[in-house]
């Protein structure tokens, strides 16, 4: 195989590139071993989290967590510590690790930085958007609405926040995306966290008539549409308290 072809099925793997020479081979195979590792532990508690089998202000016992997942005490603080930086759980010292609980004044400040950026950067947006970009976006629309429809919610909910995201980057302003993607990942665990799937929270109707407006060329309707959305969703979201404690090795380790 040729070295191109070789680095394009790397990529096409989604794994890193290999370095040329450096460390031994044991040694590059046991910490890709760790990272698939924490890979796994982490993409399991953010699921739990998402699918509210982990509600807010879950303890995350290390001991349990560990016997379940079959990991060391040190691979799942630096789980806890990612997880922790991306605002999915808090970190406290009396406490330990616990399943973020974002207060109600933390919702509503976020929601109103989301409102100020996503309205005001549609009414940046060019007078005429290419058709193709806005079908790409509907077709997003149309995956997020089936997922919902098949139940499976924590893919929906993230398709919802793809959304806004391609709509910024229509734009073509990379700060702006950067700036709103922090944002919607925040919103979007405070939406797994505190709204019910079976309600539904980010409306694929309030998506695609976001797009018809933008479609339209009627900007002021978009701006409109968008900040009526971002509401909406705000106002789904009901504070509550979990009172059943959850039995982390039975949740990962059956």
């Amino acid at each position: 195989m040729t070295r191109t072809k070789a680095t394009k099925a790397a990529i096409d793997s989604q794994s890193p590139i290999p370095p040329l020479k450096t460390e031994p081979r044991a040694e590059l195979e046991n910490g890709s071993t760790e990272q698939a590792e924490e890979r796994r532990v982490s993409n399991a508690i953010f699921e739990a989290v998402l699918s509210h089998q982990l509600p807010p202000g879950t303890r995350l016992v290390e001991t349990p967590l560990c016997r379940a997942f079959g990991v060391s005490r040190s691979l799942l603080r630096r789980v806890l510590v990612r997880l922790a930086n991306e605002k999915v759980i808090e970190l406290n010292h009396n406490r330990g690790a616990t399943v973020a609980h974002p207060s109600p004044i933390e919702t509503e400040r976020v929601f109103e930085a989301r409102r100020l950026i996503e309205v005001g950067l549609l009414r940046e947006l060019p007078a005429t958007i290419p058709a193709k970009k806005i079908e790409a976006v509907r077709e997003l629309v149309t995956r997020e609405n089936e997922c919902f429809l098949a139940g499976q919610w924590s893919s929906g909910i993230r398709l919802s926040g793809e959304f806004h995201l391609q709509i910024a980057e229509l734009l073509g302003n990379p700060e702006i995306v950067e700036i709103l993607r922090s944002l919607v990942a925040r919103t979007t665990l405070m939406i797994a966290l505190y709204d019910s799937p079976a309600r539904g929270v980010c409306s694929c109707d309030e998506h695609n008539e976001i797009l018809d407006a933008l479609s339209s060329g009627n900007r002021e309707k978009a701006c409109r549409s968008m900040a009526d959305h971002l509401r909406v969703c705000e106002d789904k979201l009901t504070n509550h308290e979990s009172r059943e404690q959850v039995d982390i090795e039975k949740l990962f380790g059956g």
